[in-house]
């Protein structure tokens, strides 16, 4: 009995080491395991790094709009980083056929891709085709964030949109009449700058008419005054 207890005894004890080292080469290899998923989404998440996109738009000149004078509009994309931007499609359809006209450039572009970092300016001209007012909203620009596979297509669902700068309202006004601006000019020489507008010489004309309109009644009021003098002397010499 003795015996066979000790041979239990041993026979116990070599699974328990047995089923110990078991255990502990799992634990090694699920840790191992986890280092690998680590080292996978590291890397994966290197490999994922997005792109901060900005886009600016700039109308030259920025005031004193006139009819059929060119406006220069100028669009910029800028690609902040860390990631590259695919895809990139720019659009700008503020300049609507019943106000405007584009006679240089396209209002839109499109990109394969920007790296980070980068920037790309896109010119284009218009010139407003009658006087108005007119609010100049924001160019929109659709980008991916990474690119599609080959077994993918390019899809609205993965575009990201950014809205460029708000330029406001623009006031367009009738072309200037240069013999018009010369001779205010004129005008301001000779009045040391006094009258400076257009609607100032017509104040100041108004008021000339009136000051010779005074002028030629109290003219007229005085020779007619020295003919009755002179028909009441007659009439003293004939009696």
């Amino acid at each position: 009995q003795t015996a066979t207890g000790w041979t239990s005894h041993l026979g116990r004890g070599t699974m328990v080491r047995s089923l110990y080292k078991m255990l502990l080469l799992a634990a090694v290899l699920l840790a191992a395991h986890a280092d690998e998923d680590i080292e996978v989404e590291e890397v994966e998440g290197a490999e994922r790094q997005l792109p901060s996109m900005l886009l600016y738009k700039k109308l030259t000149p920025s005031a004193d709009f006139t009819v059929m004078s060119p406006i220069n509009v100028t669009l910029t994309v800028f690609n902040k980083g860390p990631g590259k931007a695919h895809q990139i499609i720019v659009a700008d359809d503020n300049w609507k056929s019943d106000k405007f006209i584009v006679v240089a450039g396209d209002n839109n572009f499109t990109l394969e891709y920007l790296e980070a970092g980068d920037s790309y300016s896109h010119d284009f001209t218009v010139k407003p085709i009658r006087k108005l007012y007119h609010r100049v909203r924001p160019a929109k620009m659709l980008y991916v964030l990474s690119p599609p596979s080959d077994a993918e297509t390019l899809s609205l669902d993965g575009l990201t949109t950014h809205l460029s700068n708000s330029i406001g309202e623009m006031r367009v006004t009738p072309p200037k009449d240069n013999l018009e601006e010369n001779l205010l000019l004129v005008g301001r020489v000779l009045t040391l700058n006094v009258i400076q507008t257009k609607s100032g010489w017509t104040v100041a004309a108004v008021l000339a008419l009136i000051a010779i309109g005074a002028q030629l009644y109290f003219v007229g009021s005085t020779v007619m005054q020295k003919r009755r003098h002179l028909r009441a002397l007659e009439d003293i010499k004939k009696l």
